[in-house]
């Protein structure tokens, strides 16, 4: 898992660390099942607080993107949703409002937007829509 902090982006680090960790499952870089670093470890090669990969980790299993398992350690979840589908959409649209904002205040035009919506979605294979 690699993973860069951006210090100057002003998002905060731990959140930072949960775009990778989703972005990297939804490459398919991370797999099911699949180990995490520890707490610690991450801590080391990103040379930031244990707390801030600790509160990280915690959110990410809140989320159901991870489970940590006692004595073992932290690994990917499986995906199958059981959020309801209202759920899923109130957190995706609040994901997608917040960048038309930060679109907005970049002067960034609704057609280039779209566009990059879809090379994002093509990016990571989405599944077809259920019927």
């Amino acid at each position: 898992m690699q993973i860069q902090i951006d210090n100057a982006s002003g998002r905060p680090v731990y959140q930072q660390i949960i775009d990778h960790v989703k972005r990297d499952i939804a490459s398919g870089r991370l797999t099911r099942d699949e180990k995490l670093p520890t707490v610690r470890q991450l801590a080391g090669r990103l040379a930031i607080n244990p707390n801030t990969i600790a509160k990280a980790y915690r959110q990410l299993e809140q989320e159901g993107i991870i489970v940590t398992k006692r004595g073992a350690g932290a690994f990917v979840a499986n995906l199958d949703s059981n959020l309801s589908r209202a759920v899923r959409k109130r957190i995706v649209c609040e994901e997608l409002e917040r960048i038309a904002v930060e679109a907005f205040h970049m002067q960034i035009d609704s057609k280039s937007l779209s566009q990059w919506f879809g090379d994002a979605v093509d990016k990571f294979n989405l599944p077809p829509q259920k019927g």
